[in-house]
Parts: C-alpha cells; structure tokens; sequence
C-alpha cells in the first residue's frame, strides 16, 4: 500500500482525483459543427445539381462545373498540413468560428454574380476556394470535438454526428437545390444559401468554448505530440497506416463515384436528372432522388454503427470488416445490375447502390475513431486529417477523370466500366482492413487512470 502511495506522483494523483464531468453544452457545440458540415456542403455540391441552370444564367460548362468541385479535394490536400498544425497549436474555437464566417462570405459573394456569360464568375472560382477551405475544419475536427467534450461510451456518437452530417448536406443539396431555383430562382437560391450561412457563423460566434471547464474522461485534456513529431510518428504507425489507406479507399471511391453517376445512369438508359415526380417510376429513374436516398440512407447507417460502437467498445475492427464486406457485396450487386447479369431493373439498381451507402458511410466514423485510438497520444486532428487527406486524394482522381472527358455521355460505356473498378476497390479496401492490428491505446489509458484513482483511494481514505 505504501508503495503505491509512493509510485503514483503527487501531480498525478492530484490530477486524477479531479471530477469529470460532461455538460448540457456539448450538444450546442456538436450542433454547431454539424450544420456547419450540412451547409458547407450544400454549397460546395450547388451548380452540380443544377447543371442546365447554371449554364442558361452564367455559361457555366461541365468543365467549369467539375473544377468548381475539385476545388474542394485540391484546397484540401494542399492545406491540410498547416491546418493540422493550426488546430493542434490554437484548438477547436480558432479553427471552427473564423471557419464559419469564412463559409459566410464565400457563400455571399457569389450573390453577386449577374447573369450572362462575363468575367464576374471569378467571383465563383474565388466563393469556392473559401468554400473547400472550410471543408479542411469539417473533416478533420470531429474525432477532437469527440474527446474534448464527450465521456469514452458517447464518443463514436458524436464523432458519427459530425463526418455524417456531410452526406446530409448532399442530401439536402440534391433535393432543395434543383427545387428552389425551378420554383424561384437561381439568384432566390444563392442569397438563401448565403443567409443559412451566416446563421451559423452567428451561432458559433455566440457560443463555442475552446474546451469545457472540466474535462469529460481523463485523457480529454492530457498533453498531446506536438505536431511534427505527431506526423514521424503517423507515417511509421504501420497499422495506422494500413487503416487509414483501406479507409481512403472506401470513402475516397465512393466520393468520387458520384460524380461520374449521372453518366452512367444516362436518359439512354432510362434515367434522369429530375427532382419532381409524379409516379414510383419516375422516382426510382430519378438521379436526383437516388443520390439524395443513398447519402440519406448513409447517414442512418453512420449513425447506428455509432451507436453500436460505443456500447460495444473494443470492437472495431470487426464492425468494419463485417460492415465493410456487406459494402462491397451490395457494391457487386449494383455492378452486376448495371451491366444486366441480374436484372437491371430501375429499382434493383436503386436499392443495390442504396444498401452498398448504407453500409459504407456507417464505416465512416469508425475509421476515425480506431485512427484516434491506434495513434494516441498523437492529436486527435492530425491522425483525422491523414484519414481524410487519402479520401480526398481518391475522389480527386475520379473528377480529374471527369474533368479529362475520359467518362462523357457520348461514351457512356467507359463510364460503366467505372463499376468494376468501383467494386474492385472496395474488395482492395477490405483487405488492407484486414492486416490492420487495431490498438485501443486512449481507452486504455481511461481505463488505467480510474483503476489507478480507485486504488489509491481505497489505500487513502
């Protein structure tokens, strides 16, 4: 007993014996970076879904289109590493408050774009820019919101919360986009998104604490790598590497698969772009409707394995190679519709690449937790951020594809071949998944601090 007294540093105990606590609050801040994520998307994906407006008002090619995109992986992969050090040296507040007034601006000054086919759409390149900007913030904050602010078993929750709340904007922009400019106007359409955009740099200017009072686990505010050291560690981290390389893949591809879609699922084949419909047909023939349901769908699936992985800890690894496989079947599946080896039927095809979303955006947020958990102490931002940089890196290649005119709809059928290489990646993914050695090193830790305190407190009281 008295060895005990003496092995464990007075600091230390002094340290452990502070009460953890979580606080009502939490969720203001997770809301926050949530709609954040929701309405930087929405404006990073508007002249995507409008692609026949965009041109009639501001003579916006498909080539225009796509580079207005790609703006957001290449932003992305050319600031990440200062914007690791950034969120690592500043935290939370400084990187998602100035974030969100820059998603403001960037959203407003593309209001000011007239109609016709003139310089102004310099103002659209440069709203981009600010725009896929802020997407660095949103895809590499929320396993660090998550630990700075929610207890060990609401982690996985919180962080799905944040990397799904992406897809949702897709959803939305799939959906109320198209609508709003056919029953307004494509202007109504900008100056709404500029006001939502505002709102919610509002919001987080009213309340968004760097950090709560008292930490909610005790390695919520222990002293993290700095970062240069974080990315020598990160990139000799073998089984970090093997995660988050198998993470890119699945997320990566399927970001990027979207963008050529539309080419696939062509008017030759039966399927359009349109948002109103009047009959199950034309909405199971709908592109709009099937991106809007399959990144919806992703969402609910994120959220459950969150869930799931928070009352079942310790098990990550086997919920992503188990979700990962049913991803890739239903990802066949949707191959095999496509190219007519099983029925091609409009809804076999909708439900196939349906079912293969689901399962693949409710590996999301597991990604980023095992990635936390493998790499700790290294910042929970920089191990997020090498995650995300090989997604990006993975959707990039499909828009430069898209950009080369390798996939138009004069060759549909190069387009189709795109399937395979779809589902043949995700096979690549799973098995870089599997030579994976999961570590829980930061609940590990939790756990050895309140064992510690329990028996230093059964010696000392």
């Amino acid at each position: 007993s008295p060895d005990l007294c003496v092995a464990m540093d007075v600091e230390v105990v002094s340290h452990l014996l502070k009460p953890f606590k979580v606080y009502p609050g939490r969720f203001y801040v997770l809301a926050i970076l949530a709609l954040l994520a929701i309405q930087q998307n929405v404006a990073w994906m508007t002249f995507g879904t409008i692609p026949d407006e965009s041109y009639e008002h501001f003579g916006l090619s498909d080539n225009v289109i796509t580079l207005l995109a790609a703006y957001g992986s290449i932003v992305f992969i050319l600031l990440i590493f200062p914007s690791m050090w950034f969120l690592d040296r500043y935290g939370l507040k400084l990187t998602v408050v100035p974030s969100a007034w820059v998603l403001a601006i960037g959203s407003t000054i593309r209001c000011f774009v007239p109609d016709g086919h003139s310089w102004w759409i310099i103002l659209f390149h440069i709203g981009h820019i600010m725009i896929a900007f802020v997407g660095i913030a949103i895809q590499m904050t929320p396993p660090r919101l998550s630990s700075v602010w929610f207890p060990p078993k609401q982690r996985a929750f919180a962080t799905a919360v944040t990397t799904l709340a992406e897809s949702m904007g897709i959803t939305i922009a799939f959906l109320a986009l198209p609508y709003i400019t056919k029953k307004y106007s494509i202007h109504t359409m900008l100056y709404i998104q500029a006001e939502m955009s505002i709102c919610v740099a509002v919001l987080a200017t009213i309340y968004f604490p760097p950090k709560p009072s008292t930490p909610p686990s005790p390695t919520a505010d222990q002293e993290r790598v700095p970062f240069l050291k974080s990315m020598k560690l990160l990139l000799t981290n073998v089984p970090f590497l093997f995660l988050a390389i198998s993470g890119g893949i699945s997320t990566g591809s399927n970001m990027g698969f979207s963008s050529v879609l539309p080419i696939i699922l062509n008017p030759t084949s039966g399927f359009t772009n349109n948002v109103g419909i009047s009959s199950w047909s034309q909405f199971f023939h709908s592109n709009a409707w099937l991106g809007a349901i399959s990144a919806f769908v992703g969402v609910i699936g994120g959220q459950l394995a969150g869930i799931i992985a928070d009352r079942f800890q310790r098990k990550l690894k086997l919920f992503l190679i188990i979700l990962l496989g049913i991803s890739t079947a239903f990802g066949l599946y949707f191959s095999l519709a496509v190219y007519g080896y099983i029925s091609g039927s409009a809804v076999n095809i909708f439900m196939g690449l349906c079912l293969q979303y689901f399962f693949t955006f409710a590996t999301t947020p597991l990604y980023y937790e095992a990635a936390v958990e493998v790499t700790y102490p290294v910042p929970e931002g920089s191990s997020a951020g090498i995650l995300a940089t090989l997604s990006n890196i993975g959707a990039l290649m499909f828009q430069v594809v898209a950009f080369m005119h390798i996939f138009s709809n004069a060759h549909p059928e190069k387009a189709r071949a795109m399937v395979w290489a779809f589902s043949s990646l995700g096979t690549l993914s799973w098995l870089f998944l599997a030579f994976y050695r999961e570590q829980y090193k930061r609940l590990d830790l939790d756990d050895e601090m309140v064992k510690q305190v329990s028996q230093w407190k059964e010696v000392n009281y």
